[in-house]
């Protein structure tokens, strides 16, 4: 088994910021692939953050009301 990351999506052509609002599951959870885990907001929009892959939820890094950049890591999935 191994990590599979959870990245913030890029939405759009330019890098914006986000702020967790709510994590819709939680640490050892079993999710889906393509399940939302996360809703996010930006100064333009609010969105939602999908599970890449089958597996349990191990390590929430972002909680919620902090900011988080395209690319950063939000979370840890064990594949199954």
């Amino acid at each position: 088994m191994s990590a599979v990351p959870v990245q913030m999506p890029r939405w759009g052509l330019t890098a914006e910021d986000a702020t967790v609002v709510e994590w819709l599951v939680g640490e050892g959870d079993e999710v889906r692939e393509g399940e939302v885990l996360l809703t996010v907001e930006t100064d333009k929009a609010t969105g939602e953050v999908e599970a890449p892959a089958n597996g349990r939820l191990t390590r929430v890094l972002v909680a919620e009301g902090q900011t988080v950049r395209p690319g950063d890591v939000l979370a840890e999935i064990e594949d199954s």
